[in-house]
């Protein structure tokens, strides 16, 4: 397949022309459905409102909404007119937009109202008093704000703006031009800006949908949050570059629409975490023969339990679906795995490079590229963010003099180019000078088929350096006696990388985008076992 030199607009209007009376968006919720043509047209319509009050090729504009197809009808609108968008958790307390829309130098603000209608104006109107480059709060809702422009008031307002000034607009529109500044979750702390560009969302998505089959006939269950990069750009824009159906059966995750939007819809590929995918096959509403239609899709951002695995592909039939691994900063997916792989390869490995990318293994240390099945650090090179926005340290640290991202993720590649990740620089513990990789007792604990969820890493001691904490959740239903677990590890892993506390836990701390924030547990863990 070869690399791929448009934008956005560019290919949105060629599968237009080619699917304009086929389904683009679907969102069971809301009842919208929305075929090519007419996407289009939102889409044009939106662009010019845009161009309307003032917003210009290269202004910052923040997304702040769940998952409604407004979000992707501006995300659209915005790249057509060489506008940046900037997503914005829906969750986000007050201080993290703040944060991000100063950082990003927002010059207006899409704003959804949530559950909350009156906090939502509330924080808004407060961080717009507070944001110097913040001109315009446009609103997605039944009323707007005063101070604020309703959403309908915006579309209408493009109605007064030619056609042709929006095509100039896209026509000064480069490939490599930024599309987008999406910010990096936090779960190590403070988030950073990373600057994505058109070239490299419109090339990942097309390499992804290469390796997962996917062609303009099917119909991607979407409810990964669109703020977040496997929402809006593995999973939507690489359907509708594609020509396939993006259906949406909720604005948040609600197992009982998900399952009801499958079957109604009859959605033929989805996308999640292994939580989220667990959430639903464990639902009490979840009904086989209902999932008849679903043969493809993707998992992603975290590693995929071999028993969940198991379920999806030989007990309900989702012979084709992939394990994929990637980073904001890479533009989506970097490994991924095949559909037709073994079960044991999609668990695990992350899958080989997509043709799109390069990947080798270096000394953490040394940087030196490391032979096969020799543990280091993942490097990747193609289709790279544009930089960290306005942190030229950040992005020199991340990305070497010869274009290598360095993920700081720990793994190996086999001679058949097969990527295993064996954890991360900073979750290894070194606990008498051993080093000790969390992802290696993670997997021992899950072999025990009550465990849901299990995470270890390391806190401070005194006199070792660290200490390997180990806390489990059990599924539903579940019973196993602590020490009956402790044993079981005992029997499985050498006694110098034994974790010293077990606990089991409800639930753990989580970004809205299904990673643990283990940072969180270590500090709760460290004053719970504070002095031992």
């Amino acid at each position: 397949m070869e690399f791929i030199s448009k934008t956005i607009g560019q290919m949105l209007q060629e599968i237009v022309q080619t699917y304009t009376d086929r389904h683009a968006l679907v969102h069971t919720e809301t009842g919208v459905r929305t075929n090519y043509g007419l996407l289009a047209w939102e889409v044009g319509r939106a662009a010019k409102g845009f161009i309307k009050t003032g917003i210009q090729k290269g202004d910052k504009i923040g997304l702040w909404a769940p998952n409604i197809s407004e979000w992707i009808i501006s995300f659209l609108a915005l790249s057509r007119i060489g506008a940046v968008t900037v997503p914005l958790d829906p969750g986000a307390a007050r201080e993290e937009l703040h944060f991000i829309l100063e950082q990003s130098e927002c010059r207006a603000v899409i704003v959804a109202a949530g559950v909350a209608d009156d906090e939502y104006e509330e924080s808004v109107l407060y961080i717009r008093d507070n944001t110097p480059t913040l001109e315009n709060i446009f609103v997605i809702a039944e009323e707007a704000h005063p101070e604020m422009i309703h959403w309908a008031a915006l579309t209408a307002m493009g109605e007064d703006v030619e056609a042709g000034v929006l095509d100039k607009m896209e026509a000064d529109i480069a490939p490599e031009d930024p599309v987008a500044i999406m910010y990096t979750s936090g779960t190590t702390g403070k988030p950073k800006g990373v600057v994505l560009d058109h070239l490299g969302l419109i090339n990942k998505s097309m390499f992804s949908t290469e390796r997962q089959g996917v062609t303009h006939e099917d119909r991607l269950c979407l409810f990964f949050p669109l703020f977040h990069m496997f929402g809006n750009t593995c999973i939507a824009l690489a359907g509708l570059l594609k020509g396939a159906t993006i259906v949406m059966p909720c604005k948040v995750f609600e197992p009982s629409r998900i399952l009801r939007a499958i079957h109604k819809e009859k959605c033929t590929a989805i996308y999640g975490s292994p939580s989220m995918l667990t959430a639903l096959v464990d639902h009490p509403e979840f009904r086989k023969k209902r999932w008849q239609s679903l043969v493809k899709g993707t998992i992603g951002g975290a590693p995929c339990p071999v028993e969940l695995m198991r379920r999806l592909v030989e007990d309900i039939g989702l012979s084709g679906i992939t394990v994929a691994y990637g980073i904001t900063e890479t533009s989506s997916w970097i490994t991924m795995t095949h559909p037709d792989d073994p079960i044991e390869l999609r668990v695990s490995t992350i899958g080989t490079p997509l043709g799109c990318n390069e990947v080798k293994i270096v000394g953490p240390g040394t940087g030196e590229d490391l032979p096969r099945k020799t543990q280091g650090e993942l490097c990747t090179r193609g289709f790279l963010m544009r930089s960290y926005y306005k942190m030229p340290a950040a992005t020199a640290a991340a990305i070497d003099r010869d274009g290598w991202f360095h993920t700081g993720d720990l793994g190996e590649m086999d001679e058949n180019n097969y990527v295993k990740i064996t954890g991360r620089l900073k979750d290894v513990i070194v606990r008498d000078g051993i080093e000790i990789y969390p992802v290696e007792i993670e997997e021992i604990i899950y072999q025990r088929p009550e465990v849901s969820e299990a995470q270890v890493f390391g806190i401070p001691d005194p006199e070792k350096g660290q200490e390997v904490v180990a806390w489990v959740k059990l599924k539903e239903g579940s019973k196993l006696p602590l020490i009956e677990l402790a044993a079981h590890v005992i029997d499985h892993l050498n006694a110098e990388k034994l974790p010293q506390y077990f606990k089991f836990v409800s639930d753990f701390p989580m970004t809205r985008s299904g990673k643990v924030q283990k940072f969180k547990l270590a500090e709760k863990a460290q004053k719970e076992y504070a002095g031992g």
